[in-house]
């Protein structure tokens, strides 16, 4: 049974050498990884959270080197199946991957040798719900994963957080959708319909009848982040990667400093520059194995808003279920 280690961020295992060789990462998303600074007028909540890591780097003159493989409302499973999901690559069109053709995003993972390749969810409670992790979480889960370890990289996920909004998030995490309403499978969503590492079982299932689920109502005791939570280290254990807390971090920082906003006005699910901002701090201390107190970088944020940020990061955690942490600071 592996053994399962919440660490913190200073603690971990061993770590990188940067005057020898560049920390590469990837980050695998949509709009809540995304970050590219052409969009910001039309996108104004795309805070170029990636480009702060970077920026974070250069300030401690640690030679990490940030890239992304992103596209707007996509999951894990477009990322697994579909052209069109790597934001560097803008003559493809974003749709499933014809036969022998290489998915954008899996050509991109398999073309470089990356040391860690953050996988970000899409930002809803999906994760709580078995027909997306049966049909289309899991199996993409499973095929990046796989595809990561060739390049001999380390999977870590991007943990959501509970919805702000409460239409859909309560109905769709405790179950009580009014009957004939429930999730219905769709080719957008479940990518994995016409793939062949898909098992027959499921295949049958999702060529059937029964293409509508209901999640199972939670007990009245788990909030939806527990549950978040507890899905996404079962999903971590299982597969021996890591588990950036983000949703206990908002949550944390709601707590404390309830005046910051961490969520876009006009998108609830979308972060505020200052929630872009605490998630990069948090990725920077998973990749450099460093403390964030000192640094000078404050994406344009007030200086006090900033440092408040900074020290929830690092009263944060990884939840670690490998063997040991490729980190920033020693290789």
């Amino acid at each position: 049974m592996k053994q399962i280690c919440s660490l913190s961020f200073f603690l971990l295992s061993f770590h990188f050498s940067f005057a020898q060789k560049a920390l590469n990462v990837l980050f695998v998303g949509n709009s809540l990884t995304y970050c590219d600074s052409r969009d910001n007028s039309e996108f104004p909540y795309y805070n170029n959270m990636t480009e702060q890591v970077q920026k974070m780097a250069e300030e401690k003159k640690l030679n990490i080197h940030v890239e992304k493989a992103v596209h707007g409302r996509a999951c894990l499973a477009n990322h697994a199946t579909f052209t069109g999901t790597d934001a560097e690559t803008t003559d493809e069109p974003y749709k499933r991957a014809e036969d022998k053709i290489i998915p954008s995003t899996v050509r991109k993972i398999l073309g470089k040798q990356w040391d860690v390749v953050a996988l970000q969810e899409r930002w809803d409670v999906s994760v709580l719900n078995p027909a997306q992790r049966y049909f289309s979480i899991d199996p993409a889960l499973r095929y990046l994963d796989s595809v990561i370890k060739q390049v001999h990289g380390k999977t870590v996920f991007y943990q959501s957080y509970a919805e702000r909004r409460n239409d859909d998030t309560d109905i769709i995490a405790t179950g009580q959708k009014p009957a004939g309403n429930c999730i219905v499978l769709d080719a957008y969503n479940f990518g994995f319909k016409s793939i062949d590492f898909v098992y027959p079982a499921e295949e049958a299932k999702l060529a059937g009848k029964d293409t509508s689920f209901c999640p199972a109502p939670l007990p009245a005791s788990v909030t939806e982040l527990q549950a978040i939570t507890q899905e996404y280290s079962k999903i971590a254990a299982k597969n021996g990667d890591d588990v950036l807390e983000i949703g206990l971090a908002f949550e944390k920082c709601n707590k404390d400093y309830p005046a910051i906003k961490l969520f876009f006005d006009e998108s609830p699910d979308h972060p505020s520059k200052q929630g872009s901002y605490l998630i990069a701090c948090l990725f920077f201390r998973y990749l450099s194995g460093q403390t964030v107190a000192s640094l000078k970088y404050h994406a344009d944020l007030p200086e006090p808003e900033a440092a408040n940020l900074r020290k929830v990061a690092d009263a944060m955690h990884v939840v670690a279920y490998s063997k040991g942490m490729k980190t920033a600071a020693g290789k």
